[in-house]
Formats: C-alpha cells, structure tokens, sequence
C-alpha cells in the first residue's frame, strides 16, 4: 500500500482556524518551541496530531486519516470479507438481490442497444 503524504500545517490551520502557534501550543499542551519546529518543518508527530485533534474537539483517528497516517480501510478496521462477518443475514441478502438486479438491468441494457444497433442496420 502506497503512503499517501498530506500537508500536516493544512490540516493544522483547517481544524484550529489559523490560530496562532502560540493559542495552538497552549490548548494542545505542546510546547510552543516544538510546535514552531513543526510549522517550518511542515510535518506533525504522531502524539502531536492526536493532541492537536482531541483538544479542538476531532476524533483522533480521522485526524490520522485526514493527515495521512492511516487509510480509512485501516481506520474502520473492517475490510472485504471481514466486513461481511459483521453483518446479518438479512443484509447479505438484500445486498445479493440488488447486485442481481443491477446486473439484470445492465445486461438488458445491452441487449436493448444491440437490438437497437441491428435495426439501424437493416434499415
């Protein structure tokens, strides 16, 4: 899986509101030196993202998202057919019929435009 980087000070001045480095270091409990070296080097610690996030009040983990730490898939914890073991048995079913369904409509569809496409020729 491919890491996908994220400018950490967008993030940063998104959630805060361009607060000042100062306003943010002291909601944050993070020393206001380090988060200066952080501004000039435009990447946040881990432990900095999550404080940064919980003291403006955003889950933490979709911090991580948002930043590039973590996937979504990896964030939800859930992926292919784990997801399915979580769900009941009703829901796999209904997912069942509606994918049939739309394959039925797509697969009409076609025979729809050749039938159309063979008319066109005859004529």
């Amino acid at each position: 899986m491919e890491k996908i980087r994220h400018n950490h000070i967008e993030w940063l001045r998104e959630i805060t509101h361009d607060d000042s480095i100062n306003r943010i270091s002291q909601q944050a409990g993070i020393p206001y030196a380090t988060l200066y070296k952080r501004f000039k080097s435009g990447e946040l610690a881990t432990d900095e993202i999550i404080a940064i996030a919980r003291s403006y009040g955003i889950n933490p983990v979709d911090a991580m998202v948002k930043t590039g730490l973590i996937s979504n898939e990896e964030a939800s914890g859930v992926r292919g057919d784990n997801a399915l073991r979580l769900c009941n048995i009703e829901s796999i079913a209904k997912e069942i019929v509606r994918r049939d369904a739309e394959k039925t409509q797509l697969t009409g569809n076609d025979k729809n435009k050749n039938a159309q496409s063979a008319t066109t020729k005859a004529a």
